[in-house]
């Protein structure tokens, strides 16, 4: 059940970033879809291998046994999405730039 919850949030997570906030400059769709692929590879690695760091954390406590299993795999890789993703994207050759919102854009 917690690959499942991983897997949601990357797509909510990668939808607000990649779709709102950072801009793809250069690079084509297939570099572009290739790139977000690669991303969620290296997201569901993080989390498998920080779940398998910290699973056993929390001893018999069902709620710490969550926490240290579940939410901290998940929200880490979750806040590095960003930085990681620029790097993930540059590899494979697409530029991302953050977008620069103004007041006047309404």
């Amino acid at each position: 059940m917690e690959w499942l919850f991983a897997i949601c949030i990357f797509w909510i997570v990668a939808a607000v970033f990649f779709g709102g906030i950072y801009d793809a400059e250069t690079g084509s769709p297939g570099r572009q879809a290739l790139g977000l692929l690669l991303n969620f590879a290296v997201f569901v690695g993080i989390f498998a291998v920080l779940r398998l760091a910290l699973g056993g954390l929390g001893g018999d406590s069902g709620f710490l046994r969550t926490v240290w299993g579940t939410v901290v795999p998940i929200a880490l890789p979750t806040m590095l999405l960003g930085r990681v993703g620029n790097t993930v994207f540059k590899l494979v050759g697409v530029t991302m730039t953050r977008k620069v919102f103004s007041a006047d854009a309404h």
